[in-house]
């Protein structure tokens, strides 16, 4: 009689033991066979910014256009539309507590010992006056960049940063600013002190200006490429409407006729300080005069510049709640006026919103005060919503699965 071959029964419960670890480590892995993330859409240089004791800003860039999301906390933050720059704003986060934060990219789950930020204190003094530092960004064609990010360091001050709209404006209010260790408010010295201004560009380009705060109201046109503010003329927009034809180069500001418009708050946009900062566009040496809430009765006024950049904040608290803000200019030869209004809210500096869809800019979402929904915010350019990637493939898992369980029933057979 032929004698039966048999394995040891120490090797056949090796290889019962090595199948199940092996299947239950890699069913539990986040990482996704077939669909890693490419390298183009790895995030380069995360920087935190505009910390304070309940925010945060979250920036990067990809080498590609790549859609992408960011986690923090119970938040997720969704950038839908594939862009090479990405910028995040994380909202009523607690004070004085430390977050990690994650970045799926490219369908793989990114986290890193640098991905972590710490809010800062509740400010005890009072909020600053209005002080903003703003101004315009342009490539060297006279086109606004298709997107981009503005890095102001000034000494004493937490990072700040902002996202460059369309037609190429960027604001950052220092008045809502913490100072470097997070404790207080920010003011910078009455007599002035220079500060650092980077700006990078979705083609890859790093500008780099030293300026001034004395020279934030606004800040000189910014051309990328060109390290310095000194140019003799704006580089203004793309746009002349007296020849209705798009302009190309270095134009004098005598041609500017720029259109009424407010660029700053956003449409519906929910703000922090009773003071904000307004400003925008219009003819040059334009007098602007400014309503609140369909108001007849003039709440301020303020001037265009020689660019058709103007700049205003109120003198006196705006209550909190809903407010719309109605900008009134008139034609100096028909004296015909012309509106435009924004609508904003003014929240209570340690207000906590429950939840966010945004698109543009933050509208509340009404959600049940008894049911905790993770907040989900959409960074600034206008998408479709829909969830973020998820990592992992359904058929690699159900093959490891029935892997093991062959496995198994082989090594059961073999010890028996």
């Amino acid at each position: 009689m032929k004698k039966e071959t048999r394995i040891p029964t120490f090797i056949g419960l090796i290889l019962l033991l090595v199948a199940v670890a092996g299947g239950v480590f890699l069913t539990q892995t986040t990482t996704s066979f077939g669909s890693k993330a490419s390298g183009n859409c790895q995030p380069v240089s995360p920087q935190v910014a505009n910390i304070t004791q309940n925010s945060a800003d979250i920036s990067f860039t990809t080498t590609m256009a790549c859609s992408v999301s960011v986690a923090v906390g119970s938040q997720t933050l969704l950038d839908n539309k594939p862009s090479i720059v990405h910028y995040f704003q994380a909202k009523h986060l607690q004070p004085q507590t430390k977050y990690n934060y994650s970045i799926v990219s490219g369908g793989q789950t990114i986290t890193h010992n640098d991905y972590v930020f710490t809010t800062g204190s509740s400010p005890s003094s009072n909020l600053p006056t209005s002080n903003l530092a703003w101004g315009r960004v342009f490539n060297s064609d006279g086109k606004t960049p298709a997107n981009a990010i503005v890095y102001l360091n000034i000494p004493g001050a937490a990072p700040l940063s902002s996202f460059v709209s369309t037609d190429g404006n960027w604001s950052i209010s220092l008045a809502s600013s913490l100072n470097d260790i997070k404790t207080d408010w920010f003011s910078p010295p009455v007599s002035g002190i220079d500060e650092d201004i980077t700006v990078l560009s979705s083609d890859g380009q790093t500008t780099q200006i030293t300026n001034n705060t004395l020279v934030n109201n606004p800040v000189p046109d910014i051309i990328v490429g060109v390290n310095s503010l000194t140019a003799p003329t704006p580089v203004v927009s793309t746009f002349n409407q007296s020849v209705g034809v798009g302009l190309i180069g270095t134009i004098s500001p005598a041609q500017i006729q720029s259109k009424l418009a407010i660029t700053n708050p956003q449409e519906n946009e929910s703000i922090t300080t009773a003071r904000p900062d307004f400003f925008g566009t219009s003819p040059i040496n334009t007098v602007i005069n400014f309503t609140f809430d369909s108001g007849e009765t003039p709440f301020g006024q303020t001037s265009s510049d020689s660019s058709g950049n103007w700049h205003w904040s109120p003198t006196s608290d705006i209550p909190l709640g809903n407010h719309s803000l109605s900008a009134k200019i008139q034609d100096s030869t028909s004296l015909l006026w012309t509106t435009v209004t924004r609508k904003f809210t003014v929240l209570a500096a340690t207000s906590s919103i429950p939840q966010y869809v945004a698109s543009g800019s933050a509208t509340p979402v009404d959600t049940p005060t008894d049911t905790p929904v993770p907040t989900v915010i959409q960074v600034a350019h206008p998408s479709t919503s829909s969830p973020p990637p998820v990592t992992g493939e359904t058929l690699p898992t159900v093959l490891i699965i029935t892997s093991a369980i062959i496995f198994f029933i082989m090594s059961f057979t073999l010890i028996m």
